[in-house]
């Protein structure tokens, strides 16, 4: 068992209860120099918290023992009163008697080395918590399907390394159940299978935290209205002044599916100089948020000539209609003064991220899990390939055994120390 470990499970911050979690080694020892006294297992007891300057809190202790608990090892939960004083002190207490703090996600990295979980619970876990929309919950909890098919790919790859193993175990001799041509067609079928999860990564990273969309455009194209208009709030400053916008201003958007972060960011200036250099680094600020959204709202004056720098991925609309219908091709009309095709636009937003792949079957929760499945692929066609080409079944059982790690690393099964300190660094402390 490792050495004990404590950390807060409940946000920092004044409340009514918080929660300390331990687990390890030597925990019944620290639970009763601090509690007074180790309950039955499961069983919830009142007890009166205490360190070297005495009692400071009442509190509710249950205790876990390994390995019917969360991390398989001995773990107590003890809640106590919310102040932030009293938590610290109790963090504190637990610490002088052999504790040590607890680092992002350890609780969790615990379970996973202790066979209570396997990576991609892990992940659904970290999914969970930090899931910014209702489809992102359903996703997070859609893990199961996620683990039931990389089981299918690896049984399957199983089964065709199998049948290559005994020809050349064999050779000469008619082993096999299926031709080569079933071989290679099951074999492209499981990288076609793992491609296509891995293409469902995109929808549910917006799901599960959200995506950015950015208004870009000229000066005085209605952006900052727009944006208002948009969130259905007066957020940011409007002007017909030319470059009033000088920072990008964000915001939440909540709509249907999901939750978005809109910005709002200064204007291009076409033929002439920035007002001054202030407006210049807005400008500068603007093209990087322009750049690393999710989408772009590309809005051009209805009365202009449409010409405007492009922002793929974008939407163009034509601002200000109710000042003259557009004459350019456009995605939307809209008039932020009379509220002329705004909901129309809002309702766009989420499906022009996502590429309209409403039916994607988006339960791939982490890039991680993304670019695994594209290494399954990957190595399933280079041993197709190879099954039919030169190579033969002697390369093509080493690019299984290849695919099958990758099957291995997707589940946790071998996967490095890097890996796993990547993972739950995205993890609070105390999960």
């Amino acid at each position: 068992m490792l050495p004990l470990i404590v950390a807060l499970a409940t946000p920092v911050g004044h409340a009514a209860l918080a929660v300390v979690r331990l687990s390890g080694a030597d925990l019944p020892a620290a639970v009763r120099a601090v509690c007074g006294r180790v309950p039955a297992d499961r069983r919830a007891s009142v007890v009166t918290v205490c360190d070297a300057q005495g009692a400071f809190d009442e509190a509710v202790l249950t205790v876990f023992f390994g390995p019917r608990s969360y991390t398989g090892e001995d773990v107590a939960e003890v809640s106590c009163h919310g102040n932030p004083l009293i938590v610290e002190r109790l963090v504190g207490a637990f610490i002088a008697v052999g504790a040590r703090l607890a680092s992002p996600g350890e609780f969790t990295r615990r379970a996973l080395l202790n066979g209570r979980v396997d990576a991609l619970e892990a992940e659904a876990v970290l999914a969970t918590i930090a899931a910014t929309s209702p489809a992102g919950l359903e996703l997070a909890r859609a893990s199961g399907a996620l683990r039931q098919r990389v089981a299918g790919f690896r049984e399957r790859l199983l089964d065709v390394a199998s049948e290559l193993e005994a020809i050349l175990d064999y050779p000469g001799e008619d082993l096999l159940f299926s031709t080569d041509a079933e071989l290679n067609g099951e074999l492209f079928a499981v990288a076609a299978e793992a491609r296509g999860l891995a293409a469902g990564w995109r929808a549910g990273a917006v799901a599960l935290e959200g995506a950015r969309v950015a208004l870009v455009g000229p000066v005085n194209a209605g952006k900052s209205s727009l944006f208002n208009a948009l969130l259905g709030r007066e957020r940011a400053l409007v002007s017909p002044v030319p470059g009033t916008t000088r920072d990008v201003v964000e915001s939440a958007l909540v709509v249907p599916g999901g939750r978005l972060v809109l910005m709002d960011t200064a204007g291009e200036r076409e033929g002439e100089g920035y007002a001054d250099a202030i407006e210049a680094a807005g400008l500068e600020l603007g093209r990087a948020s322009r750049d690393a959204a999710d989408l772009r709202i590309l809005c051009l004056p209805s009365t202009g000539d449409g010409a405007g720098f492009v922002a793929a991925p974008c939407l163009r609309v034509a601002t200000q209609v109710d000042r003259g219908q557009p004459g350019f091709l456009h995605d939307f009309a809209v008039s932020s003064r009379t509220g002329q095709g705004v909901d129309a636009l809002r309702a766009a937003l989420l499906p022009a991220i996502l590429g309209l792949t409403a039916d994607a079957e988006a339960i791939v929760s982490s890039a991680r899990q993304r670019d695994v499945l594209l290494a399954v692929a990957q190595a399933a066609e280079s041993a197709a390939a190879s099954l039919v080409g030169a190579g033969g079944p002697a390369v093509a059982v080493t690019e299984l055994a290849a695919a099958l790690r990758h099957v291995d690393a997707l589940a946790g099964r071998d996967t490095t120390e890097d890996v796993l300190d990547r993972l739950f660094s995205r993890f609070c402390v105390g999960k």
